[in-house]
Order: C-alpha cells, then sequence, then structure tokens
C-alpha cells in the first residue's frame, strides 16, 4: 500500500482542521434522535453500569440482543434466524469477520474475494493464515453474474477456495448484489462445497436496488454467514456492536473462537444495541437516511462530472460512498505530484489534500482495479460535505497556487 492510504490521510486532516474531510465512514446522523431520551434515562443508569462492568457477558452475547436481532430479521425480510442457535454478538463487523473466516477455514485454505473490495478482507485473510485470492470484477449491472460467466469453472480459478467474501451494499463501489445474482451464487457455492460470507452492515442503505441477505435465497442457508453491525446503520461506529448469523454448528465454532479471542462484549452497549434494534418506528428513520444518502449522490454524479475530470463507471446503488474515476483530473495536476511510485488514486488523492485541503482515499487501496478511482465518503457533516463537492466541482476553475481556506 502506498504512502498515502486511508489513516495517513484521515490522520492528517485531525490535525489540519482546514481540511475537509471525505476520508472515512464516521456518520453525521445517529443514533436516532426519538430513542435518545430512552437511551438516557433506562439504559445510562448507574444501576445498568454497575451490573454491566461486575461481570463478563457469555461469548454468544446477551439473549435479549441476539432476540432482538432475530425479530429485526423477521420484521425486515422474513427470514427467520434462531436467537438460541444462529446468532453470535461481536466487537463489531471486524470482529464478526474475523469469527467468520475462523470458523468456516482452516490455516491454508483458499478464500476469495473480490477487486476491488474492502481492504480488511484481504488483511484479515492473511494474518488469520489463509490465502486471499481476488478476482477481478469490472463495472456492469450485474457484476457478479459477469464474473461466473467469465470463468470456465469457478474451481478451476480458485482451486479449493472454501469460502468467498461477499460486501453488499460494498465499500468502496456501492454495488448491491442482485437476487439473480444471489441464485447463480448458490449454485457455484453448492458445486464447489465453499461457504458464503456476506458482509451487510450497509444492508439499510440500499437506495437504488433493493438489499437482500444472502441467507434469503432458500438454498445457501447452511451455507450463508451474514456479517452485520450497529456503527453504520445506526451512526453508532464507537459502540462496537456487531454480529454473525450462521448455523448452529458454526456458531459453536465460533463461540469457542470468541471466548479465545474476546471473552465478551460490553455489556452496557448491548443494552443500548437492543433497543436501537427493537424500535419499529425506526424504519421511517432508515427511510429518511436512504433519501439523504440518495440526494447526495445524485448532486455529486451530476457535479463531478467529465469537465472536471471525474467519470463514473459505477453509479452507487448503496453504501455511503462516491466511487469515481480520476483518470481525467490525474492529467491535468502539477507533475510534482505524479510520483513514479505513486498510482493514479494515490497521485490524485495526495493533491487534493494538499492543494484543496480535501481528504480523499486513493482506491488503490482496495484492489489494482481501482488504481484510477477515489473514495469519498457520503456521510461527512453537511458543511463539511457541501463545501467539499462544490470545491471539487470547481476544481478547474481554482489557480493551482491559490490560497484554499
Amino acid at each position: 500500500m502506498g504512502t498515502y492510504s486511508t489513516k495517513v490521510i484521515s490522520q492528517a486532516a485531525k490535525e489540519d482542521s482546514s481540511i475537509l474531510n471525505l476520508s472515512i465512514g464516521e456518520p453525521e446522523f445517529g443514533p436516532p434522535q426519538h430513542l435518545l431520551s430512552e437511551i438516557d434515562t433506562k439504559d445510562l443508569t448507574l444501576t445498568n453500569f454497575l451490573e454491566s462492568v461486575n461481570r463478563y457477558e457469555q461469548s454468544r452475547g446477551s439473549a435479549a440482543l441476539r432476540n432482538a436481532i432475530s425479530e429485526w430479521y423477521m420484521r425486515r425480510y422474513g427470514i427467520a434466524v434462531d436467537p438460541d442457535k444462529e446468532i453470535i454478538i461481536t466487537h463489531g463487523g471486524v470482529g464478526a469477520i474475523t469469527l467468520a473466516i475462523l470458523s468456516a477455514t482452516r490455516s491454508g485454505d483458499t478464500v476469495a474475494i473480490g477487486d476491488p473490495s474492502y481492504m480488511l478482507y484481504k488483511r484479515t485473510i492473511a494474518a488469520l493464515g489463509r490465502n486471499p485470492a481476488p478476482f477481478l470484477r469490472l463495472p456492469a449491472n450485474e457484476e457478479y453474474r459477469e464474473v461466473l460467466n467469465s470463468m470456465d469453472d469457478f474451481s478451476n480459478t480458485f482451486g479449493a477456495a472454501k469460502a468467498i467474501v461477499i460486501n453488499s451494499p460494498e465499500n468502496p463501489t456501492g454495488y448491491v448484489v442482485s437476487k439473480t445474482e444471489w441464485n447463480l451464487l448458490t449454485e457455484m457455492a453448492e458445486k464447489n462445497d465453499a461457504w458464503i460470507i456476506h458482509d451487510e452492515v450497509y444492508d439499510t442503505m440500499a437506495f437504488s436496488r433493493e438489499h437482500f441477505p444472502a441467507r434469503s435465497v432458500d438454498t445457501l442457508g447452511e451455507r450463508t454467514i451474514l456479517v452485520n453491525s450497529f456503527s453504520k446503520k445506526f451512526g453508532t461506529p464507537g459502540l462496537r456492536i456487531g454480529w454473525m448469523v450462521a448455523n448452529e454448528r458454526l456458531i459453536k465454532i465460533a463461540s469457542k473462537a470468541h471466548d479465545y479471542l474476546y471473552l465478551g462484549v460490553n455489556i452496557l452497549y448491548e443494552r443500548i444495541a437492543a433497543r436501537l434494534i427493537s424500535d419499529p418506528s425506526s424504519e421511517e428513520w432508515f427511510t429518511n437516511m436512504n433519501r439523504y444518502l440518495s440526494e447526495r449522490t445524485s448532486r455529486a454524479t451530476r457535479l463531478l462530472n467529465r469537465e472536471q475530470g471525474f467519470t463514473w463507471e459505477r453509479s452507487p446503488m448503496g453504501a455511503m460512498f462516491l466511487f469515481p474515476n480520476v483518470s481525467n483530473l490525474y492529467e491535468t495536476i502539477p507533475a510534482d505530484y505524479k510520483i513514479k511510485d505513486f498510482s493514479i488514486s494515490e497521485s490524485v488523492a495526495k493533491y487534493l489534500v494538499h492543494k484543496h485541503k480535501i481528504a480523499a482515499v486513493p482506491g488503490s487501496v482496495y484492489g489494482t482495479s481501482s488504481d484510477a478511482n477515489i473514495r469519498l465518503v457520503l456521510c461527512s457533516p453537511s458543511n463539511v460535505y457541501d463545501k467539499a463537492i462544490t470545491r471539487l466541482a470547481n476544481i478547474n476553475n481554482v489557480p493551482v497556487g491559490a490560497n484554499i481556506t
């Protein structure tokens, strides 16, 4: 990974308050305003605090939260999930991803991931002693259909791949897997005796194509692991509560691994999480959040066009990110930013943060296919986001040496 990684850019933005930070997915919204009073008076009490700090949580997490998650899947998707046997509460979505890979595969196994994909997947797979196997995913209306149709045989491409990790809605592209694609992926999984690990942490943020949990495909239930989290959908990344859904045998394995790695999650935060996900009126809040993300996406894709150096290979269907191609913008930046060992995206990211005070993530961190893309977050505070998009829309009208404030 090049010099201008996500954390380096984010750190630069934190140290310089004049930088407009579109590099990190910390939502300006949430938790839902209508629940704050109840969280304050019913969850954050001294009694609850003392009760939560005087013991360890059981490895699978509280029954109350697991029941609430089970009811969430039935209420929102019509999917039956056994709260006693098929759910484990984790330290955020990252903890769930780690447990999913540990439970479903063994050291030395191959795990397939898309290129592009969230950079954490490749690192986690490698750190756990598995072999990450990226496969190229080109922009299309149904990208996984194109991938599977282009392969003579999945097993010939990936050898004995024991799992494939799919993020939908996706960070960084905003892609959402269609129901047709899930059916095709089911056939692949059955044929190759492989697990599908569906990271659906942005499930409530599908605004131009409906989201389907992989488990909603009838024949895929036993081969599916769902990974989810409270961080994005409720705007609570600091809560660090997530979950994993899988069959009973895999949850037993995950529970043992969870004991070895983490012991248990924060009990007080579980209480808050249960309140958040149990509230049916939050559906209206999700609808409004989707509208907010969709409107921001539409405005950005309209203003950031080819004339400014941006092209849109993919129109975001969900999640909270923009992922434009900046090859044309690269051609216009000063030569001293076109560093020999930098990708197009790293060069442009450096140029934007230094000369235009805008922090973006170079697409190269998500895979080699995204060397010419940058990632911008949709969920920054309005005063930051609006100013940044306006600045980018006028980027060719601002003299390179101008003082940006």
